[in-house]
């Protein structure tokens, strides 16, 4: 088709988050699952994003810091030219966490169609606006973030206490779309004779205290705890088990991709942790994904985080603070002696996640909120 019969549809949607082609990212992943179940859908969907051979890890020494910014600085002008030369022809902007500042393309996308685009920015994760604590840059992108995020048309979250904090945040009205998963196949569980298996699978960064759990459990012979994954909490618990060895803890490396189904059929109850002074500022997806290989949850953090309450009002598991050890020790005393309560954890995890966080019902609801965006819009051209 050519560029102005393709314009003539003004139906494009942009999905635009500068990580959207890195393999590990958990964002890309959802990113990549909504535009091909709006494609699906019929929908005209992009994604734009780094160049993966342009893609810098985060962390590193100063020098990686700045390859960094800068590949994301390259990403932000890249993405501006493509507003100016495609704006004709889109329906909808979404740009996506980072880089700090992308939101402003998406006000600049509805500045240059008059208002005929809609631009949303879709936050997934507070982190960096909440952080508490930090240097002057910190301070300086935590402002530009908040300045972006009120320049856009509207702010769509995965979480009601991440609606509150960045209603709060921003002065502006927040809605929601919960997060989902991809449907994973459900595995028999384990035989109820060997020791409850316990898996925490993926990144576990300082806000993912799990030292405690593995306190809580090493030396016991009703359960064994697999951590499969990196970071800064994964490399605490390697160096606590190098002086105090447990028999029964594991600590290995990330699961590839097309092993995770087999992985986690292995647990019979999956570990999340959040610490509670995180709490409001994500939603663990780890909480959809053993729910989507029907496995009850321990959850360690506040009860009043989206996850948590997920896994409560479903039925799907045990929430515990993350330090309370002897309220852990008394969850996982009552989860390795009732095998039948795990058995049901897990049906009622799966059935929550059919009903509400497998991702055609997410797809839906973005759909959904694609039709009403373009409703809005065509009653403001009306009005003026």
């Amino acid at each position: 088709m050519n560029s102005r019969g393709s314009a003539a549809r003004r139906d494009l949607v942009v999905l635009a988050y500068g990580y959207a082609a890195s393999p590990r990212d958990a964002v890309s992943r959802v990113v990549e699952d909504l535009a091909t179940e709006l494609r699906s859908r019929g929908r005209r969907v992009t994604v734009i994003g780094i160049p993966p051979t342009r893609i810098v890890a985060a962390g590193g020494n100063a020098a990686d810091k700045i390859r960094r910014l800068r590949s994301e600085l390259r990403f932000l002008l890249s993405s501006v030219v493509f507003v100016l030369r495609r704006h004709r022809e889109m329906h909808a902007f979404i740009s996506v966490d980072v880089p700090s500042g992308l939101p402003f393309v998406g006000a600049l996308a509805r500045r240059m169609s008059r208002g005929r685009v809609r631009d949303i920015a879709w936050v997934m994760d507070l982190y960096r606006l909440t952080i508490q604590g930090g240097g002057h840059l910190d301070t300086v992108r935590a402002r530009l973030e908040l300045a972006a995020l009120r320049s856009s048309a509207k702010i769509i979250t995965i979480g009601e206490c991440m609606s509150a904090l960045l209603s709060d945040l921003t002065a502006k009205p927040v809605s929601v779309i919960p997060l989902w998963h991809r449907d994973m196949e459900v595995a028999v569980a384990p035989a109820s004779n060997s020791p409850l298996r316990l898996l925490y699978s993926g990144s576990a960064r300082e806000i993912h205290p799990l030292l405690p759990l593995v306190q809580a459990v090493g030396g016991r012979d009703d359960v064994e705890l697999q951590i499969s994954g990196s970071g800064s909490e994964v490399e605490r618990i390697r160096a606590y088990l190098a002086n105090h060895p447990q028999r029964n803890v594991q600590v290995g490396g990330f699961v590839e991709e097309q092993n995770l189904a087999s992985a986690y059929a292995r647990a019979d109850v999956h570990v999340v942790s959040l610490s509670e002074n995180a709490t409001g500022t994500c939603v663990p997806s780890k909480v959809y994904a053993a729910m989507a290989s029907g496995r009850g949850v321990l959850y360690l953090g506040s009860t009043s985080g989206q996850a948590a309450r997920d896994v409560l009002n479903a039925g799907a598991g045990i929430v515990v603070e993350t330090d309370a050890m002897t309220s852990m020790s008394a969850a996982i005393t009552q989860l390795a002696s009732n095998r039948a309560r795990v058995v049901a954890y897990g049906a009622q995890a799966r059935r929550f996640f059919d009903d509400e966080r497998a991702l055609a019902v997410g797809g839906a609801r973005w759909a959904d909120e694609l039709v009403a965006s373009a409703a809005i819009v065509t009653q403001s051209a009306a009005v003026s």
